[in-house]
């Protein structure tokens, strides 16, 4: 026997299919669907509550939205001659997933096929125990590739692990050290804590920018070469210098569509990031104007920021950029970076010994603003400048001249009080809840702050990692693990959280879903535990609801995105068994057979219906078979980016 609430959605359902085809024959619009999906489990992500989402059978889609959603005797009424019928074999169907902290036009220059096909971009990854042994191996290396590389060309090294690299900087890797080992080269060593620039370094960064690096890029001195900064410099050598100086960008933009069609193959349909670097928003922007963007990207402009003498002054003239793009690119404000770092260089209040403390990198509070636990040991001058971008788009909030800050990177909890406390000072509650504020990360997050989040609609976009685990236990008090990505506190005060970095940033994902293992079982895929058992993500129709639908509000696009709803955009995954009963060990076995964005399948797997439509990752090569006719795919042959240089020759 039927419920009444299944009643009155049959019932709904009925008159608006009668309503809706009424509308369209008189307006000239056929009142049939264009795809329609059959014999799915279609997990709606309707609802906020996980107990409330709708399950349903089938999916009828017309143009590039969802026409209808409900039993297949509802839906087959829509299907028309010429409609396309997908059997998902009784599937689960899912949402386009919304990966919410995803830097794919900075990580796409680490993908191994991008570097063959680049090797300017080429990175050295250096590990050691000790800081002698990494030492000695940095200088070799450094050494090494001077010998082997032309004049000019860059030499960057990557040092890890950070608690012993940052141990180097500025004493035994100097700027003088690498100007001895590499006088006719640009070099870059870093690490998550800080960098050091040799001379030709310096110099090549001044002249493409315009200008002197400010006094705050620098931990003791220009003449050290020593930076706390290290994502302006190793984001924006490789994306603006190394392309615009070896005539890389067209190669460089390949990269970037093929790495976000890498993410489209497990799902991921919309990914949000800021963009710190010039040529990465020209890259986006090229793509888009090209219609060849595979997946939607919701950005913060930040490009305006790194090593610009002038923050302040440039941040009040641009204007309130929310809300201003297209269907597969478009503004959420301007994101401000990260206001500390990550590891062992994040902000705290937790009490730990003086060596622990300095390598924290604090932000310096706005003048007139106390901070609990920033103090002058953890307090570091490179942060300064994010403080003025952060301030300045605050002021301009408060003033009534922006609608929206997307948010900035805060691992630590004392990063995330200086933000707290200043967006309380110059604003109300009740203007902080309209701006919709977010951060990444959330890796230490306080109970007073989870329900100061809750007050004022603050979003929390947490990845999952065992180094903060790590780190407390190295260095602090195994009691604040508690504080460690404490989203089942979150989700339980109210907080809208959400799941981020599962798609694939910096390595290649097999699924979506591997992270979430590491989400419900508190083990990492190391077989690390991480935080405490309360703080897990409680249930799987939760995991689900933090990676589509908690993700459209902090993007503006709840009303569009997010959920199996008529009326929203078609976006849309085909997983190739059922989320809702495999075992959660086993939720990293599912990967999407067909994704569709906006209706148009931009990768299909064999296993669906004997067609695929995929870029191989190891080979770089795509794959174009069609052996059932469709009309849905996107792309129909090999896609062809047009240079950059042409312009908007291909705007459309």
């Amino acid at each position: 026997m039927q419920s009444d609430t299944t009643q009155r959605r049959g019932l709904f359902l009925g008159l608006f299919l009668i309503l809706t085809m009424s509308t369209a024959s008189r307006a000239g619009v056929s009142p049939y669907a264009d795809t329609v999906i059959l014999n799915g489990q279609v997990i709606t992500a309707d609802a906020d509550d996980p107990d409330s989402v709708t399950i349903e059978e089938a999916v009828a889609i017309r143009g590039n939205r969802i026409l209808a959603v409900g039993s297949e005797a509802e839906v087959v009424p829509l299907i028309a001659d010429w409609t396309e019928t997908i059997d998902a074999k009784g599937h689960s169907v899912i949402p386009g997933l919304i990966d919410t902290h995803n830097h794919l036009f900075e990580t796409a220059l680490g993908f191994p096929w991008v570097v063959r096909r680049i090797p300017e971009m080429l990175e050295i990854n250096i590990r050691a125990d000790n800081a002698e042994e990494l030492t000695a191996s940095t200088e070799k290396a450094v050494a090494a590739r001077a010998g082997q590389l032309p004049p000019e060309r860059w030499i960057m090294v990557d040092i890890r692990p950070p608690a012993v690299a940052v141990q180097m900087l500025g004493k035994t890797i100097t700027r003088a050290s690498l100007d001895e080992l590499a006088p006719e080269h640009p070099v870059f060593v870093s690490t998550r804590g800080g960098s050091v620039l040799n001379t030709r370094a310096i110099e090549a960064v001044e002249n493409y920018y315009g200008n002197e690096l400010a006094d705050a890029y620098w931990k003791v001195s220009r003449e050290l070469g020593w930076s706390g900064d290290y994502t302006d410099f190793g984001r924006c050598i490789k994306i603006d210098l190394i392309n615009s100086k070896f005539g890389t960008l067209d190669k460089y933009i390949q990269g970037y569509f093929e790495v976000m069609q890498a993410n489209a193959q497990i799902g991921v349909t919309t990914h949000k990031s800021h963009i710190q670097c010039e040529l990465g928003f020209s890259a986006s922007n090229h793509l888009d104007r090209n219609g060849l963007m595979p997946i939607r990207m919701a950005y913060g402009h930040r490009w305006m920021q790194p090593f610009n003498p002038r923050i302040k002054e440039t941040y009040r003239r641009i204007g309130d950029w929310t809300g201003h793009g297209s269907e597969f690119l478009w503004s959420i404000g301007s994101s401000t970076g990260g206001q500390d770092a990550g590891g062992v260089a994040w902000c705290t209040s937790m009490p730990a010994s003086d060596a622990a403390k300095s390598r924290e990198l604090c932000p310096p509070p706005p003048e007139g603003l106390e901070v609990p636990g920033i103090t002058a040991v953890n307090t570091s001058v490179i942060k300064a400048r994010r403080v003025e971008h952060f301030t300045t788009l605050a002021d301009l909030a408060a003033e009534g001249r922006l609608t929206g800050i997307p948010g900035w990177h805060t691992a630590g909890d004392g990063a995330l009080e200086m933000q707290f406390r200043y967006f309380q000072k110059v604003m109300s509650d009740d203007r902080l809840q309209s701006l919709r504020i977010a951060s990444d990360h959330c890796h230490l997050v306080t109970p007073e702050q989870i329900q100061l989040a809750a007050r004022l609609g603050h979003t929390f976009s947490c990845d999952i990692t065992s180094t903060p685990t790590e780190v407390i236990k190295a260095d602090y008090d195994e009691e604040y693990l508690a504080w460690t990505t404490p989203v089942g506190s979150m989700l339980e005060a109210g907080v809208n959280t959400v799941i981020s970095e599962f798609g694939s940033q910096r390595e290649v994902r097999e699924s979506p879903f591997e992270d979430g293992v590491v989400w419900m079982t508190g083990v990492t895929r190391d077989g690390v535990a991480w935080g405490v058992p309360e703080n897990r993500v409680p249930d799987r129709m939760t995991l689900l609801l933090m990676m589509t639908r908690y993700g459209a509000y902090p993007i503006w696009k709840e009303h569009e995105l997010g959920s199996i709803e008529p009326g929203k955009l078609a976006d849309i995954v085909i997983l190739n068994g059922n989320y809702l009963e495999v075992p959660i060990e086993a939720l990293d076995e599912l990967t999407p057979v067909l994704t569709l964005i906006s209706g148009n399948a931009v990768y299909e797997s064999p296993a669906l219906r004997g067609n695929m439509l995929s870029f191989d990752t190891d080979t770089a090569e795509w794959t174009v078979e069609m052996q059932a006719p469709t009309d849905i795919w996107r792309w129909q042959e090999v896609p062809r980016i047009p240079p950059f240089l042409n312009g908007a020759a291909g705007w459309r």
